[in-house]
């Protein structure tokens, strides 16, 4: 069996048809379809049982609520495949997309361990397609280092929150033993989860093939997604992932290291944006801030000097303590 597809989801009732359905029509059949059900309340977990009823390459999995991170571990147990994809159970994706991920492993000079193709988000009012930086093809280990890994967390050329290859668990094919060895093992990790195992599993591969073609569809009209819910906790769920990240890329610092602290603070600052968005009173707020980066003592994991000087200059203020600066200028540049 080449691709198992891992599904995780919880309570996305309104999309989870349309999901399973862009899954069913493909052409190419050599597959098995796993639904991890993640403690759904909404009848979700229904819907699948139904598709699995008439489906023997369907296998759903009832568990309890314990995040994405749990939910996609779960999968990878039960996975058979050669390789797996990870599919939200909101989004969906292309009717050509084992097809031609299919013909990407075939046509490259060895099976690479990593296919990453194209995906576009799907807003209210628009479709924006995910930009990967680097060129179409195979790349061995020797190329790998010379063109992608340098760059794969933080291009400084680029803005702060560049990176060469998009850091999302969807738009890629990963050999199973690639994830076996390189999951997130932290099951707490709820904020920038996908960081905590896409870069490792892109540091380790021998060889990886990129493909431009729009195979998936990320939906952000989905009002219950994580990403649209105000954490004001977002500090302190952070902080799990940069202990995490630390320890698990630490064999590769000589690759990335100089990469990390820009990682860092980009991360910091789009917490920030996302806990202030809707902010009203700039004061209050600033204090909040103050008292989350005291407790947290997140910043500590940031080099000013090694960071670019955007990202530099939000830092070092937040570290003199001017938060409300820092806030004020985010409402300027309209970031919230």
């Amino acid at each position: 069996m080449l691709f198992s597809v891992i599904i995780p989801f919880y309570n996305v009732k309104d999309y989870l048809h349309k999901c399973i359905k862009s899954i069913l029509c493909q052409k190419f059949k050599d597959y098995e379809l796993i639904l991890v059900d993640d403690g759904s309340t909404d009848g979700s977990s229904s819907i699948c049982d139904e598709y699995a009823q008439n489906d023997s390459r369907i296998r759903v999995i009832h568990k309890k609520n314990g995040g994405v991170v749990s939910a996609r571990n779960t999968g990878i147990i039960e996975a058979r495949g050669e390789y797996i994809l990870y599919v939200d159970g909101d989004d969906w994706v292309s009717e050509n997309w084992m097809e031609v991920i299919s013909a990407q492993i075939t046509s490259a000079p060895e099976k690479p361990d990593i296919v990453v193709f194209g995906s576009i988000g799907i807003y209210n009012d628009k479709q924006s397609a995910h930009i990967i930086n680097a060129p179409e093809g195979f790349y061995d280990r020797t190329r790998l280092k010379k063109e992608i890994f340098p760059y794969l967390i933080r291009d400084k050329n680029r803005y702060i929150e560049d990176s060469v290859i998009l850091p999302a668990p969807w738009n890629k094919a990963y050999k199973r033993h690639i994830l076996e060895k390189h999951h997130c093992f932290d099951e707490r990790i709820s904020v920038g989860e996908d960081n905590a195992f896409v870069f490792e599993c892109i540091l380790c591969a021998h060889s990886i093939t990129i493909c431009k073609d729009i195979l998936y569809y990320y939906n952000r009209l989905n009002s219950e997604s994580m990403l649209t819910k105000p954490n004001p906790d977002r500090l302190k769920k952070r902080l799990l992932l940069f202990q995490y990240v630390k320890t698990r890329l630490a064999p590769y610092n000589s690759v990335v290291g100089r990469q990390m602290d820009d990682f860092y603070a980009s991360r910091i600052i789009y917490d920030i944006t996302c806990m202030y968005k809707n902010t009203t009173d700039l004061k209050k707020s600033a204090h909040h801030l103050k008292e989350e980066l005291k407790t947290t003592g997140i910043l500590k994991y940031v080099h000013v000097l090694k960071t670019s000087l955007r990202a530099g200059i939000i830092i070092l203020l937040l570290k003199m303590g001017l938060c409300r600066t820092v806030l004020f200028g985010l409402r300027k540049l309209k970031r919230i």
